[in-house]
């Protein structure tokens, strides 16, 4: 049996012209997707950065203010300490003031903390529940963080 010609293996040298250029372009694009999924991914973590910055923070006003409950005398407690969107007592008007550092808290009423008092298990004890609200610039529902303790004795 005879080798076929060499003309007959290779292809005309119209036919390839500009393959190596779409390749290039085609890695390119595929290079360009690869960066911006990058970037998307970069805005996603600084984005969770900041709330968990927020949480921290809240928590730290939250727990301050809790902290202050039990130094007060049990029986000015629930007029101290009880308020809700932005109304309540010296104690209160203090969280408040605490919690603007929080984004949205200082324009909007919705946002400002809520404190519960309620009477704990013994005649010298308070159960508080403190609300902590933020909501982020462009996040459509806020952010919240619950805490509770119990002031003073069982």
């Amino acid at each position: 049996m005879r080798p076929l010609p060499a003309s007959i293996h290779r292809a005309p040298r119209s036919a390839q012209s500009g393959a190596f250029l779409l390749e290039a372009l085609i890695g390119a694009l595929i290079f360009a997707f690869g960066i911006l999924g990058l970037v998307g991914l970069q805005a996603v973590a600084i984005r969770n950065t900041n709330d968990l910055q927020y949480r921290g923070e809240a928590i730290a006003i939250a727990n301050a203010a809790m902290g202050r409950m039990w130094t007060m005398d049990r029986t000015k407690l629930d007029a101290f300490y009880t308020g809700d969107k932005g109304t309540g007592g010296d104690g209160y008007t203090a969280l408040v003031e605490a919690a603007s550092r929080l984004p949205g808290v200082s324009a909007d009423d919705n946002l400002k903390p809520t404190v519960v008092v309620d009477p704990g298990p013994s005649a010298s004890s308070s159960n508080v529940t403190v609300t902590m609200r933020w909501q982020l610039p462009g996040d459509t529902t806020p952010h919240q963080y619950v805490g509770t303790v119990m002031v003073g004795l069982n």
